[in-house]
């Protein structure tokens, strides 16, 4: 029987360049999408095709929701953050009615784009939204890194696999 793990946020902690941030509400984490080439059909090609490019991203950004708390206000500097979103998720195993906890956390380099400064209204908290453009993203479950992202690195790596260092190799 294959076994279901639903997964659920408990905690969350922000650290902005050292400075611990609170009151986030939420962080949307970035959309990892592939460069495309697309294909138009030829004879005994019955539809077009996008092939994904495994070695090139195109831009990524996230954004941090927050009610204004202590520190949030240097989210908004313009310029590089060196940014850490520290979480534990509460873990469920169905299969084995298994209740545990384990560390996920998300480390950027990113360069400030845009704050939306929200809304104000009667009995609401004033909440605003950072987004950022990625430049390093990293991606830790239980202390060993699953995903890098280094555009100026040049470095993508997924579960241990080093797709730019294995196109270096067929170039050497």
């Amino acid at each position: 029987m294959p076994e279901r793990v639903y997964n659920n946020f408990a905690g969350l902690r922000v650290i902005d360049d050292g400075r611990v941030v609170e009151d986030v509400t939420s962080i949307t984490l970035p959309t990892i999408k592939h460069s495309i080439t697309s294909m138009k059909s030829i004879a005994g090609m019955p539809a077009d095709l996008d092939m994904p490019n495994t070695a090139h991203l195109e831009a990524m950004d996230f954004s941090i929701a927050h009610n204004n708390g202590v520190n949030c206000r240097f989210l908004a500097n313009p310029g590089k953050h060196s940014i850490e979103v520290r979480t534990a998720r509460q873990r469920y195993g169905v299969a084995k009615a298994e209740i545990g906890h384990e560390s996920v956390k998300y480390r950027f380099i990113a360069a400030h784009l845009e704050t939306n400064k929200g809304s104000v209204e009667m009995n609401n908290p004033y909440g605003s939204t950072d987004k950022y453009s990625v430049i390093r993203y990293e991606e830790e479950i239980d202390d060993e890194v699953v995903t890098i992202v280094d555009a100026a690195a040049g470095i993508l790596k997924w579960n241990g696999v080093d797709v730019t260092s294995e196109i270096e190799g067929i170039l050497t």
